[in-house]
């Protein structure tokens, strides 16, 4: 299931799966069109056969729209403010590698790390490509 759906799913699976990582864009905070297939397609199916259409919004949301503002007023909020210096040392500052990353529970793959793997002294064709 690589489809984003669902909220719920999606919230789950990064809780449970280190190999699940999502980032969570700017329009996710101004766009609830990107929550609606309003062009119809085919997006397939999930592996217990559901046919994936419209995200599944957590039931506190009663349309898009009103997902979007009540995260966005979150974000916003004074308490995200507070917390905001945290975020950026997690993402660009001090814990993003290291002891202090070890500590905050900030560490991922390491071949998700920039520089990790040498491409210029690799000589495997098959992860050059």
């Amino acid at each position: 299931n690589r489809l984003f759906s669902s909220m719920k799913s999606s919230w789950s699976n990064c809780q449970r799966d280190t190999s699940d990582v999502k980032e969570l864009i700017p329009e996710f905070y101004y766009l609830p069109e990107m929550f609606v297939n309003s062009n119809g397609y085919r997006l397939g199916q999930l592996d217990d056969g559901t046919k994936v259409d419209d995200v599944e919004l957590p039931p506190w949301a009663n349309s898009p729209e009103e997902f979007v503002r009540i995260n966005r007023q979150a974000l916003e909020s004074e308490f995200v403010s507070c917390q905001m210096h945290q975020w950026i040392d997690l993402i660009f500052g001090y814990k993003q590698k290291g002891p202090e990353a070890v500590r905050a529970t900030n560490v991922f793959y390491y071949l998700t790390y920039e520089g990790a793997v040498d491409m210029d002294n690799n000589s495997d064709p098959v992860m050059k490509e």
